[in-house]
């Protein structure tokens, strides 16, 4: 650690030192380099937004093919229940989507790279959390050595650094954490695309009745084996193939929202009024409560954002989703709930009887190239 001699013939007031140890002069090291991304030309910004396109919306654009009927099992009991939901579903993905990741999380990554083991990474660097040791036992013995804190925002971080330190249970319980983050990524990347694959297969029977449940479970395996297999050609070759064939989903249903929103009801335009939230809850009560469980669903596969921050950067994923993602997803949701305020005995099967009929085949395929993750 690097000491300041103050000139004796100086009349300035010596600047406050910022290290607390020899741990924070290795982390600042590591975080003021200039990591992947950091400089990239708006040209390559905009190429890396298109491929995101391909490579982190599978779950989260897919979502309006299930998410009223799973919060409305049982059939829609009061038309203005839609306002409640509808309202519920935009602020749902105005709060975790945009304000949480696209605003905040995608900011506290490692050197450029996101995901759970990469923000334990991150914590490790700043403490010593590690359960197992990194160093010898003289280095850390001189990271001990450290001077008081100049303000009252460091000293809460010393603080904090300290407990954990000395804590091995929190040592424990973020490991623990860590772990089981990235094992609900692992199960969400495995089951989420077999059930939306599933849910755009059923989705021909519309038009095919006469299909089975056990031929649409098998043409659905053989949609996932296919999907599945391409991930080894890797991110940049998956990336630009699908990006295409999603913003093509992207636009017709948004399309389609804004066609069922004009024709059918575009007061449910009122839903951006969040007092309805509150008359949802106090008029169902309980089972408005139980609904969240099919509403959370809009924000499937969220986490992808951050996950797969490593292949793109920060300004490449902002612009992918506030400028094609959220705009055409709010569309369509908004253009379903419009469409339920006068046919509500289709909420079963929203998605699919709400399309136009000439554009059914059109968006049904558009559907199931979508789920390639």
């Amino acid at each position: 650690m690097s000491l300041q001699v103050e000139d004796p013939r100086s009349t300035e007031t010596p600047a406050p030192l910022k290290r607390h140890d020899s741990l924070f002069g290795d982390a600042e090291k590591v975080s003021d380099s200039k990591h992947h991304g950091s400089q990239v030309s708006w040209m390559r910004t905009l190429s890396l937004a298109f491929q995101s396109v391909g490579i982190i919306y599978g779950d989260i654009g897919t979502s309006p093919l299930y998410v009223y009927s799973s919060t409305f099992p049982d059939g829609i009991k009061d038309r203005d229940d839609l306002l409640g939901v509808l309202s519920l579903i935009l602020y749902t993905l105005i709060i975790i989507p945009m304000l949480k990741y696209v605003f905040i999380v995608l900011y506290a990554n490692d050197n450029g790279d996101g995901g759970t083991f990469a923000l334990y990474s991150l914590i490790s660097r700043y403490a010593k959390i590690r359960l197992i040791p990194d160093q010898q036992a003289e280095d850390a013995a001189v990271s001990n050595y450290h001077i008081e804190a100049p303000n009252s925002q460091l000293k809460r971080a010393q603080w904090l650094k300290q407990k954990l330190e000395s804590s091995k249970a929190a040592k424990i319980v973020l490991f623990t954490l860590t772990i089981l983050g990235t094992s609900m990524v692992i199960g969400d990347g495995t089951l989420t695309p077999a059930i939306s694959v599933l849910s755009a297969v059923s989705g021909i029977r519309e038009k095919a009745p006469s299909l089975t449940q056990t031929q649409v479970v098998l043409i659905s395996v053989a949609i996932l084996f296919m999907l599945f297999s391409v991930q080894r050609f890797g991110t940049d070759k998956v990336g630009y193939t699908f990006a295409p064939v999603i913003s093509v989903w992207f636009l017709l249903i948004a399309g389609i929202g804004l066609y069922n929103l004009v024709v059918h009801d575009v007061g449910v335009l009122r839903a951006f009024n969040p007092m309805y939230i509150v008359q949802y809850f106090v008029r169902n009560g309980k089972s408005g409560w139980v609904s969240l469980g099919g509403i959370i669903l809009c924000v499937t596969g969220t986490e992808g954002m951050f996950a797969d921050l490593g292949h793109f950067n920060i300004r490449a994923v902002q612009l992918s989703f506030n400028g094609i993602l959220f705009p055409s997803v709010a569309l369509c949701y908004i253009g379903q709930a419009a469409y339920l305020r006068k046919f509500p005995d289709n909420v079963a099967n929203t998605f699919y009887r709400s399309i136009p009929g000439t554009e059914f085949f059109l968006v049904y395929k558009t559907a199931v190239c979508c789920f390639r993750e």
